[in-house]
């Protein structure tokens, strides 16, 4: 492909969020795998501070870079120096942030405002799938199964914290799972085994976030299945599952970045009409949730029930080289490059969708 045919797609990753270092693994991943005859890559780091910093090449240093701001135009998508002088014209974005002020649909909302095609799903839908809370809310009224919880606000946490306590302790046996409703990697969750744990893990799990949710442990498999969309309507793939496997404890933040601490069983061994069921489900979250492009959905499988539950939707799943989202959708036969152009490609189909819309005055 000629060099002036290649698009110009800005991977933008690292951001302000405690999911900053996983962010830069996941970043310097798809930009490695970017075939460079059809793209030109930009890397854009997000520094921690929420400087946009455009690098020279994916493993520069902030300090090898220039400074940079996206140009307000619609439809005119570029990066600025501070100065305001053009630094590079951009076709598409790549969003690798996970976490706040990327994958919660603050990027995505301001991306949509200057009508710039990206990757992932829209502004809402990221907002909705980040708040876990929100999304039981909206999978429950979808129809689909999820584990019983308790949504803490910060407000009611302070006033109430008392009754709160004692309507965990009086709904849910021990174990329970506390986290942060907007956050993802594990990062400020914890397993809580007895009363007495209880009110620090809530009270550390505030310290990420202003709702807190607590749920009952789902004694299951852990199972996760990778929804991948084409940039035609209806064109959903629903992966091979992966039943994650941490050879101690559970799967904190530790057991997911550290090499060899985690079996990722590719395909899960589950009887195949279990798999039917939790690939059906994870797909009808995906939908119900309005999201575009990718996202990975975790559900936990009772066997001695047989029961199924969603435990949560990640609309910017990592892209490390242990992360189980590419795994699971080369395992469906799409190799990594190849599913990249496969969402490059929706991203522009779901934006000339959009651009279709009549914005005009109605008279």
């Amino acid at each position: 492909m000629a060099a002036q045919s290649r698009k110009r797609i800005c991977v933008i990753f690292g951001g302000r969020s405690a999911e900053h270092d996983v962010s830069l693994a996941s970043g310097r991943a798809v930009m490695e795998a970017l075939d460079r005859e059809r793209y030109e890559v930009l890397p854009l780091l997000v520094s921690r501070e929420g400087r946009w910093i455009l690098l020279p090449g994916p493993r520069a240093a902030a300090a090898e870079g220039r400074e940079v701001l996206l140009s307000p135009a619609p439809g005119r998508p570029a990066l600025l120096g501070t100065d305001g002088s053009e630094a590079a014209r951009v076709d598409a974005f790549f969003p690798m942030i996970h976490g706040t002020f990327g994958e919660d649909g603050t990027l995505q909302g301001f991306l949509e405002l200057a009508d710039i095609p990206f990757v992932g799903s829209g502004c809402t839908a990221s907002a909705v799938s980040m708040d876990k809370g929100i999304t039981k809310a909206v999978l429950r009224a979808a129809g689909l199964p999820m584990l019983p919880t308790v949504t803490v606000t910060k407000g009611r946490w302070e006033s109430d914290k008392r009754g709160i306590l004692a309507e965990v302790e009086s709904r849910f046996t021990f174990p329970v799972f506390v986290k942060p409703a907007s956050l993802g990697s594990s990062v400020g969750v914890h397993r809580v085994e007895n009363p007495d744990q209880l009110e620090r893990a809530v009270a550390d799990a505030m310290g990420y976030d202003v709702k807190v949710l607590v749920e009952e442990e789902a004694q299951g498999h852990e199972v996760e299945c990778s929804i991948l969309e084409g940039p035609s309507v209806g064109d959903i793939l629903a992966s091979p599952l992966a039943e994650v496997r941490p050879k101690t404890g559970w799967y904190d933040y530790r057991a997911k970045y550290t090499p060899g601490l985690t079996d990722i069983l590719i395909p899960a061994p589950l009887d195949e009409s279990v798999a039917d069921r939790l690939r059906s489900h994870a797909r009808a979250a995906f939908l119900a949730l309005g999201c575009s492009g990718l996202a990975r959905v975790d559900c936990f499988f009772r066997e001695r029930t047989g029961e199924i539950y969603i435990n949560e939707v990640n609309t910017l799943p990592g892209f490390t080289p242990l992360s189980g989202y590419p795994k699971m959708i080369q395992a469906a036969g799409i190799s990594y490059p190849d599913m990249l152009d496969r969402l490059i490609a929706c991203a522009f189909s779901r934006t000339e969708q959009t651009r279709s819309r009549s914005f005009q005055r109605i008279s």
